[in-house]
């Protein structure tokens, strides 16, 4: 196969210039949430402060505000799963619930029924709970 013919094959890639929406106080939010939960995965643990993000426990695109006790540290691939409520705390027994979709993944199973390990504010409780009622009551 020639070069070119090869080149042809590959995707499309490059830049683009475009206009994005940038979440301001983002990076004093998650500062915040390392100083009160030290390098913490609230779900699973330690880990290193570059694999961790700042979750809020609500919806920052429809309100664009950094609330007190509104978020946790959470890994990445986590923070993606919560935000789309594949897991969630279970607010009366203050455990993990991991979605059933998640059941052949063993790092994800693993995680339903564990408490979060770090300790939860009442602003935090009931945020979750809200996050709680949003994917898990209509099952």
């Amino acid at each position: 196969m020639r070069i070119v013919d090869r080149a042809q094959r590959q995707l499309a890639g490059g830049h683009r210039t475009a206009m994005v929406r940038v979440r301001v106080g983002q990076s004093a939010f998650r500062k915040r949430l390392l100083e009160e939960q030290g390098e913490v995965c609230a779900f699973t643990g330690p880990a290193p402060a570059a694999a961790l993000e700042a979750a809020h426990l609500y919806s920052y695109a429809a309100n664009g505000q950094h609330y007190p006790e509104g978020g946790l540290l959470l890994r990445r691939d986590l923070h993606r799963l919560f935000d789309l409520g594949l897991i969630a705390l279970n607010p009366q027994q203050g455990t993990l619930d991991v979605a059933p979709e998640l059941a052949g993944f063993a790092d994800y199973a693993r995680l339903h029924g564990q408490p979060v390990v770090v300790p939860l504010g009442r602003g935090q409780q009931n945020w979750l709970s809200s996050h709680w009622d949003l994917h898990r009551d209509s099952r």
